[in-house]
Parts: structure tokens; sequence; C-alpha cells
């Protein structure tokens, strides 16, 4: 594997591919962008098309068998949320990052919703925020769920000033 790894940023803006119009969401589009890019960029690297049949079959080599049906589907938008074993092997094949392929944000980058959370003083709190800043939105709707249910029983709750409700009740 070489040193260098790729990076959106990174990728002439000629490779920066439109997101498709039947996306299921934006995070979908995003990824579907990125993972276009990189095939668009192995492409070029190449000078011969990708066939999907050899990515599965270097997947399958990765540990991650699936389809070139499915490849495409990811490629194209219509597909959600990709495991994060088939993400990582994704990555290991283009020689990317598998953090930025699946949330489009180098590691080391600092975004500002790290600096909002740096003014709570609340330690736990900070703690909590810190680790769900990269949570997709479902994850983000399971941890207030979760974080609903635990909220009965917490014996530190009187303490806390100004709570509020995790999840939007409107």
């Amino acid at each position: 594997m070489r040193s260098e790894q790729v990076a959106w940023a990174d990728l002439p803006p000629m490779y920066v591919p439109q997101a498709s119009e039947h996306a299921t969401s934006q995070e979908d589009a995003e990824f579907a962008a990125r993972l276009d890019g990189l095939i668009t960029a192995w492409e070029s690297g190449h000078g011969r098309p990708l066939q999907y049949r050899s990515l599965v079959e270097a997947l399958a080599h990765r540990g991650q068998v699936t389809s070139a049906s499915y490849v495409s589907m990811l490629r194209r938008g219509h597909r959600r949320h990709p495991r994060p074993e088939l993400v990582e092997a994704l990555a290991e094949f283009f020689d990317a990052d598998a953090h930025w392929l699946r949330t489009g944000i180098r590691r080391g980058e600092r975004r500002t919703d790290v600096s909002a959370v740096a003014t709570v003083s609340h330690y736990p709190l900070r703690r909590l925020l810190l680790a769900a800043i990269d949570l997709s939105s479902p994850s983000l709707s399971m941890l207030a769920d979760l974080a609903e249910r635990i909220r009965p029983g917490d014996a530190d709750l009187p303490t806390l000033r100004h709570t509020a409700r995790l999840t939007d009740v409107s």
C-alpha cells in the first residue's frame, strides 16, 4: 500500500462528479460522489474503465463478498449505508482513507462543530458530543433515543440545569 492516500480535495475538479438525481439522501449522494470520484480517478490513472466484476473480485480477496450491481448502486447513490467493512475494503482497493470515504472528512481535519463543543464546560457531555460529531443522522437518532431511555434512571440529572430533550418534538 502506498503511503500517499487519496483525499477528495486532492482529486482534480474534472473528477468531481455531480450527485445522482435519484440518491436517497444527501449523505448517500455525497458517498456516491466520493466513490464515483475514486473510480473515475482510478480509470484515468490506469487508462481503462474499471470493470465492476474486477472490483468485486478484488473486494472478495479482502473478505467482502458483494455484487457488481450493488457496487453500481452505491456509485449512483441508490443504496444506503454500506457496511463499514465494505467501505474499508473499497478504501483499501483505491488506496484512500476509509474515514474520508465514509464521512467526507479527512482525518485530523477540524470542523466548526468541534469549536462549538469546546465551549461546553460539563466534561461528560463534551466527551459525548465529541464522540457524536461524525455520526450519521440515523446513528444520531439512535443515540438520542438511547439517552432518553437512560434519562429517567440517571441519578445525576437533578444536578444538571437547563436540560432539554435531545430529539425534536415539533
